[in-house]
């Protein structure tokens, strides 16, 4: 398609194109922008006229997005990722607000009083947090930084890496007499298939481990909190089995379930004032914590 056609086009042209390319509806679609399903019917039909071109095929499916309309989805793509980047820019000058995501593992022990150093440190900036597993959020410029464990980032992400994580295998202090020697004699609190592909896991169905299991979860927060109740034993990070009263360490650190702990931002908001202020200020608090997070902290050793 050329750019002489594409050119005839208005940015709310741009618009409607990706809506219905993204929501596959053109219900929706209209939904999505605050508009009806015959207008926007009407408003498609007229740019597929203007360009001469059938950019969707309907059928009991929904909408589907033709060859033709390849380029002008890019074209799209491009311009609202450029508003999205010029809008969170704008509003991060205004207001210093900063979206950061992380994980539920750690919100109970580190977050808080990492958000409570930066509201001192940093008393102009606020804080949208948003928690989850996916960092695609962050990568389509939904999130400002990122907080979690994990490998080397990848795409247009950029990051640093804070400290390793530890694990070790917990008991309940209520259970004195379980050792290293007797945790196959043990009942055991488990994550279940949906964390399989954690070395951890793995580790405990190849040792036998997981027919000794009472309760599968699907978090590790669940586990922690199973153990606390004392139903059994299991795996969990330094970071919550040495910060926890009501539990003791039991084994020597498990490194080869070792982790680490990344700080992570678009490449497109290196070197925004507030973005470094608040990594910096992140960086700092996470390094106070890194005894917690690689085991040294623990005075409760089984």
């Amino acid at each position: 398609m050329s750019k002489f056609l594409t050119s005839r086009l208005a940015w709310n042209d741009y618009q409607v194109i990706l809506a219905v390319a993204r929501h596959g509806s053109l219900s929706k679609a209209a939904e999505a922008l605050g508009s009806s399903h015959p207008t926007l019917f009407r408003r498609v039909r007229d740019i597929e006229s203007s360009l001469g071109a059938t950019l969707f095929e309907r059928s009991r499916q929904g909408y589907r997005a033709t060859a033709a309309a390849a380029e002008l989805l890019a074209l799209a793509e491009e311009f609202d990722q450029r508003l999205r980047d010029m809008e969170r820019d704008a509003e991060m000058g205004a207001a210093g607000r900063l979206t950061l995501t992380t994980t539920e593992v750690l919100m109970p022990r580190i977050v808080p009083p990492l958000l409570a150093r930066c509201r001192r440190e940093l008393p102009d900036l606020t804080f949208n947090l948003v928690t989850g597993e996916n960092l695609a959020n962050v990568r389509q410029r939904e999130a400002d930084i990122a907080l979690r464990s994990g490998g080397e980032p990848e795409g247009d992400l950029i990051g640093r890496v804070v400290c390793n994580i530890e694990v070790a295998i917990y008991a309940p202090v209520a259970w004195p007499n379980v050792s290293e020697e007797n945790l196959d004699r043990q009942t055991w609190i488990t994550v279940d298939e949906s964390l399989g592909h954690l070395a951890s896991s793995q580790w405990l169905q190849a040792q036998g481990l997981m027919r000794r299991a009472v309760v599968r979860c699907s978090s590790t927060l669940a586990v922690c909190g199973l153990l606390e109740e004392g139903l059994g034993v299991g795996i969990l990070p330094c970071h919550l089995g040495d910060a926890n009263p009501r539990l003791r360490r039991v084994s020597p650190l498990l490194t080869e379930f070792r982790s680490q702990l990344w700080l992570l931002t678009p490449r497109q908001l290196r070197g925004v004032p507030k973005v470094s202020a608040a990594l910096e200020c992140l960086s700092a608090g996470l390094r106070d914590m890194k005894d917690l997070f690689e085991g040294k902290r623990a005075s409760r050793q089984g």
